[in-house]
Order: structure tokens, then sequence, then C-alpha cells
């Protein structure tokens, strides 16, 4: 689902390609379709790479690959929700609210080659969460992955029948959507594993400590759910950090500086040995959304920056290098 990538050592800049940005953008369809496409408790096997049972979860004909295609612009049936209109929408991606002009940018939806991707369904997708609990777990890319999911399902559900509730500190959010006993939730842990940056709102720390083979505070807040969807990359975009082996405020802790692909791989190896232990096949499907397009390095030409901030009107077709190579061959050593 992700375009190869470099690392760029001298400038950290990260640029994601087109694909990166079709990842990212179809996440919560992938999600919807795939992991929730099941009969009763039985579910695929974990982190299905199944082409055939997507496209038999999207209706789509057996030559079609849902994840080659293109973007395509739709004013008819686009945008999916208004923002406005959006009960529980968070200021942090609040575009419009705080005053973005140009909202071409929500006419624009996905096409495989071949074929199309069902219209989402807001009421398919709750019917399917009935019982269950989904949650995002990660850092403020998905957080914006859940705000948008429950801005697409909250229009069909009755005032008095949903709700926002805090646990853990406010480190987890859930939207409650009680006619269907279902949860949809955002857990913050933006590497995963534990960090000084664990904090949901005071985490902009100068220096980031993380403990790479620590994972067990995070673990116990989403081990029963029945979705999960990961994700875990811009943090980690910096030369070295500093890792602990030990607690926090401990005599006896050892730092040490470590390369971030080293780091960040052996992260991504407590996180994946957690859950080959902990986590029921049978019951639980698990996703992994890794890089993203830069928030604040240009594409292409389409963008203008207007006062230091990036303007970007079209979606863009070019296919830059991006630099993220060494993160790249972090996450290949883990499949």
């Amino acid at each position: 689902m992700v375009d190869k990538a470099e690392i760029t050592p001298a400038t950290w800049a990260v640029r994601g390609s087109f694909h990166s940005l079709v990842a990212l953008l179809v996440a919560s369809v992938v999600v919807a379709v795939l992991s929730l496409a099941r009969n009763g408790s039985h579910f695929p096997p974990l982190v299905p790479n199944d082409a055939v049972s997507l496209r038999s979860a999207t209706g789509a004909t057996p030559s079609c690959d849902l994840f080659s295609g293109r973007w395509v612009y739709d004013n008819a049936s686009y945008p999916l929700y208004e923002e406005k209109r959006c009960t529980f929408m968070s200021d942090q991606v609040a575009c419009e609210k705080f005053g973005r002009r140009d909202l071409e940018y929500r006419h624009w939806r996905w096409r495989p080659h071949g074929c199309d991707i069902p219209r989402f369904n807001a009421t398919w997708l709750l019917e399917r969460l009935r019982n269950k609990r989904m949650v995002y777990v990660g850092d403020s890319l998905n957080r914006g992955q859940w705000v948008s999911m429950i801005c697409l399902v909250e229009s069909s559900i009755p005032p008095d029948l949903k709700w926002i509730s805090y646990r853990h500190n406010h480190s987890l959010i859930a939207f409650n959507a009680v006619e269907y006993n279902a949860t949809i939730e955002f857990y913050w842990a933006p590497m995963l594993v534990e960090s000084n940056s664990d904090h949901p709102y005071n985490h902009r720390l100068p220096e980031r400590i993380v403990r790479v083979q620590v994972i067990e505070k995070h673990a116990k807040v989403w081990s029963d759910a029945d979705i999960l969807v990961f994700n875990s990359y811009l943090w980690w975009l910096r030369p070295e950090i500093k890792v602990l082996w030990g607690s926090f405020g401990s005599a006896d802790g050892i730092y040490k500086m470590v390369q971030v692909p080293r780091a960040y791989e052996m992260a991504l190896n407590t996180w994946s040995d957690w859950l080959a232990v902990h986590i029921n096949k049978s019951k639980t499907q698990v996703f992994f959304v890794s890089m993203s397009p830069t928030h604040d390095s240009p594409f292409d030409t389409a963008e203008l920056r207007i006062g230091g901030a990036l303007m970007a009107t079209i979606v863009t077709k070019k296919r830059n290098p991006s630099p993220e190579r060494g993160i790249r061959e972090a996450g290949r050593s883990l499949s």
C-alpha cells in the first residue's frame, strides 16, 4: 500500500509518494471492507493479504486491483461529510473552521483501474461493528483517521445514542454508538512502545526518549479490541534517538543514542512480538499504516508556498524520490 522510500540523512525531510497518499486516504476504506467482511465471530487470518477476499468484499471483478488506480474529481457524491456538520470534529483537523477556503480537495476520490469502490455506507459499517471494539493506535495521523471515521458514521446515529468518552488520562478517546454496542476509539502512543512523549497533550519535548523493549502499559489498553489499526512513523524522523533500558526515573537506567532505523526496528519487533503472543488471530484483525506524505515539504509545483505555509490545491501525480530508505528497511526486516 505504500511506495518505496529512502532516507536523506542531511535533511530528514519527508516526501511521500503518490501511492503513500493513497495508502493514507484509503486506510479507512480498507479497514471497513476487509476487516469487517466476515460472518459472526469468524475472522480471516491475522493481517491478511488476500486480494480475492478484498475483491469479494467490495464487489470488484477478479481483474480489479484496488491499489492500482487514480484520483478522480467527483463533486456530485463527495464529500462524504461536511466538517461543520460533524458533531465531534476536532479543532486539530478543522481546516475550514480556521480559515481554509480552498475546499476542492474534498471532492477527490480513489478509482481503481477497471472497477469502482462502492460509496461509503455508514449503516453498513455500523452493522458490521455491532458488539465490536475498533481502536486506532498511534500518533496524529491515526487520530485524524479516527476523527474522519466517526464523522463518516455519526450522522446515521440519533443524538442521544452517541457520545465521546475519555479514559486513561485522556490518552484513550472513544466514540460510543449505543444502539450498536460498538466503539471506535483512538489511543495516543506515537512510538507504539513507551516513551516520554506518551502524554496526550504535553508531548512536544526537547529530547525524545523511547523504551524500545517495553509496550505493556499501552498494550493492556487495546488488548481486547476486535480491530486494531496501528501507525508510527513521523515521530521517528530524526538521525538518532535516545533509547532507555530501564524505567523512567530509575537510577540504574541505561541511556544510549541509537540510529533511528535500528531503534525503529527494535520498537516494531517489540510490538510484533507482543501481537504474536497475545492477540487471538481468530478474533482480532490488525493493520499497520506506515509512511505518509510530509506536513511541510512540497510534492510538486502544484503547491504554492504562501507566508511559510504550503497551499496544496490539486492532487499531484508526480512521483518524487522519497527519503526514508532506512525506516523502510527496518520495516522490511519484520516481514
